[in-house]
């Protein structure tokens, strides 16, 4: 792997040290000549259209591949919020059911549970966290023959702890009940096949570890429930002859694509392409193993340093690219770490470091410096 030209397509790397994947990832310059091309063919208006479609149809097969799916079992959406309130809205609740998540979801996947509740009067059962894990034998406990389903991030947003997803499936699945992930924190980082984590529906945006543009993202749906989960929110892309424009009655695609209503990002998803592209070029288990060193090296460097505390999980099941440190004041530190061209966040009361694997060794050791300082 040339680092040295790989990170030539990074223009971010000229000006800050960047670990803040986990909120933003920046674009590759491929990325933004891919967008840039869409955008500036808009001006000729619609005379490209055939292209954005196909570009659009490639990018779909590209995530397919990148997540270990069926093309026909992607819908492209606008965010991991979106996906996740199609699966909410479009499956069916009776009132004696119950739903079950954690207490360490981002909002997105918490506040449509919270209005299923509301509104169909289903139970919402939350595992509560122990020392910032979750543990099996917690959900276990949750979940039974009235669970609907089983609302989880892959990776948390504050400390990075992953979830056994595979196990946490096999529990849920023995009593009848769905799977829905959260996957934006997982996916661009580690591999991902949605075979062998046995997930019913997966959602991801493409704005973090992805490298793609805001207001890019998918949802997969497991061929078998694309019948199970009524598209709530359709238009002339959900459905099966899309550029029939007669009077007729609406024919839901076969596909995942009943989920998309109307039109798609063509700029944006004609540059997810090409950021899903470079990870493919690199290997995605060369970008975690790229990854998983550079976490190793920082808590390595840290554990040095009695004024932060670990809270991330460091076991190789429960792992990600997302470290967090508890420490008094850590909006100052983080600003501090700002002035120094250093790039982290604020989540949880504690700095939340995520690199990627175009960033360096001497990166890391920087921002290690800069840590130990007093």
């Amino acid at each position: 792997m040339n680092i040295d030209l790989i990170r030539s397509e990074f223009p971010v790397t000229s000006k800050y040290a960047y670990f803040d994947h986990a909120a933003v990832g920046p674009l590759p310059t491929r990325v933004l000549e891919a967008t840039k091309r869409v955008v500036q063919e808009k001006s000729e208006g619609d005379i490209h259209w055939e292209s954005w479609e196909e570009g659009t149809e490639a990018a779909r097969k590209s995530i397919a591949e990148l997540v270990g799916a069926r093309v026909e079992e992607i819908a492209l959406t606008t965010s991991t919020s979106e996906g996740l309130a199609i699966v909410a809205n479009g499956l069916s609740y009776e009132k004696d059911q119950n739903i079950v998540t954690c207490d360490m979801e981002f909002a997105s996947n918490l506040f449509p549970w919270q209005a299923l509740a509301k509104r169909y009067g289903v139970e919402l059962r939350v595992v509560r966290n122990r020392e910032a894990t979750l543990r099996m034998e917690d959900f276990s406990e949750m979940i039974d023959a009235k669970t609907k389903l089983v609302a989880i991030s892959y990776v948390q947003y504050s400390n990075g702890f992953r979830t056994d997803l595979a196990e946490l499936s096999k529990i849920a699945h023995e009593n009848g009940a769905y799977v829905v992930t959260d996957a934006v924190q997982a996916v661009g980082q580690m591999p991902i096949d949605v075979t062998n984590l046995r997930v019913d529906f997966l959602a991801s945006s493409g704005y973090k570890w992805l490298l793609s543009l805001i207001s890019t993202g998918f949802l997969y749906v497991k061929r078998d429930l694309l019948n199970e989960l009524w598209p709530t929110i359709v238009g002339y892309r959900s459905d099966e002859n899309p550029m029939d424009f007669s009077y007729r009655t609406l024919q839901p695609a076969q596909t995942a694509r009943r989920y998309e209503a109307g039109q798609v990002n063509f700029p944006g998803f004609a540059g997810m392409k090409e950021a899903i592209g470079l990870l493919q070029e690199v290997g995605i288990e060369n970008v975690w193993s790229r990854i998983c060193s550079h976490i190793d090296l920082l808590r390595n460097g840290i554990e040095k340093n009695g004024t932060f505390q670990i809270r991330s999980s460091i076991n190789e099941k429960n792992r990600s690219g997302i470290l967090n440190l508890a420490c008094q004041n850590p909006g100052s530190i983080a600003d501090r770490l700002f002035e120094h061209g250093i790039v982290i966040s604020v989540r949880g009361g504690g700095l939340r470091i995520s690199p990627h694997f175009y960033n360096t060794v001497e990166e890391i050791r920087k921002l290690l410096s800069e840590l130990n300082a007093p």
